[in-house]
Order: structure tokens, then sequence, then C-alpha cells
């Protein structure tokens, strides 16, 4: 759902700043959706690449003789338990990053592939929780230095047009101040 079909069903019911916190709600859950497909994406890509392997690898024993047989056991032991761990390794990564993602669209990004460049990512940790520690002071310090690249708590000012044009000369006041100086009052 966008901003705008949000403005259209529900029209000036409600106001910017509650649209703003379900949009926020909106983009969590759409981005936990999105954290748990990229990670069920990968399992399931590891998991096809190691079969194909492993029906490739049947295929062969068929041809071999029993000491070959136990010989590329043991080695598909040893490339089962790698891309097992390449396989862990790439879900890690993408948990990461979609919790580094999340955490800057939570700090207000304007875009959050220009923040993560000026991140140390090597001193960021991730925890159990999905929490990133370490990166609470780094996105001070880049906010202190750019803060262009974050969205502003301050609401920008509205510009207001038209007003009551009068004169200032016609204005008692200014009259009697003129008469008091002795200049002349048009």
């Amino acid at each position: 759902m966008k901003r705008d079909d949000l403005k259209k069903l529900l029209g000036d019911q409600i106001g910017d700043d509650v649209i703003d916190k379900i949009m926020a709600e909106h983009g969590k859950d759409i981005e936990k959706h999105k954290a748990d497909i990229g990670t069920l994406t990968t399992e399931r890509d590891a998991l096809k690449a190691q079969l194909d392997q492993a029906s490739q690898q049947i295929d062969s024993f068929k041809t071999m003789d029993i000491e070959g047989v136990k010989k590329s056991a043991d080695e598909w032991k040893a490339k089962a338990e790698q891309a097992a761990k390449d396989a862990e390794a790439q879900v890690s990564k993408l948990k990461f990053d979609h919790a580094l993602e999340a955490s800057l669209t939570g700090a207000k990004a304007r875009n959050a592939k220009a923040v993560t460049a000026l991140l140390d990512t090597e001193l960021l940790k991730m925890g159990e929780d999905g929490t990133i520690s370490g990166l609470k002071e780094q996105l001070e310090k880049i906010q202190s230095e750019h803060d262009y690249l974050f969205v502003s708590d301050v609401p920008t000012p509205t510009i207001v047009t038209g007003g009551s044009n009068r004169k200032i000369m016609s204005d008692p006041i200014v009259e009697a101040a003129r008469k008091a100086a002795g200049l002349t009052v048009e």
C-alpha cells in the first residue's frame, strides 16, 4: 500500500503524522517478509546445489569399484561439509544485510546504500535478537557529519502567501511617530 492510496481511502480523516506511523509499521512488516523470503531462497538454492552434486556423485558410484567409492564418499563428505559452511555464511550475510537495511530505515536514512558505504561494517556484529552492535555510534557520527543523508525531524516550513496589503504610511502609530519627529504625514 502506498501513501497516496491511504490518503485516497481515508481522505482528511487522519493527518500526515498518523499516515507516517502507519507506513512505518507497514514497512517493518514488508522488510521482515523480504528477509524471510531471501533467507529461504538462499537455503533452497544451497540445498538444490547439494542435491544436484549428490545425484551426480551417485551416478558416478555405479561405475566405481569399492575402494573408489570409499574414497569418493570421504571426498563427498568433505565437500558437503564445506557446502554447508558456505550456505550458512551466505544466510548469515543475508540476515546481516537485511538487519542493517532495516536499522538504517529505522534511523530515517534517505539512501541506505549511501549510508552503508560510510559505515565500517567490519566493526559491526549482529546479535541473536537481530540487533547490530556498534551501529548506533557510527550512525551518530555519520549524522553529525552528513546530516543531509537522513530525514530531518524538523518539519518543513510552510510558505504563506497573501495577507493584508495595507500601506504602512497610513498606520496611525506611524503617523503619530512621524508628527512627533517633525516629518510630514502623508
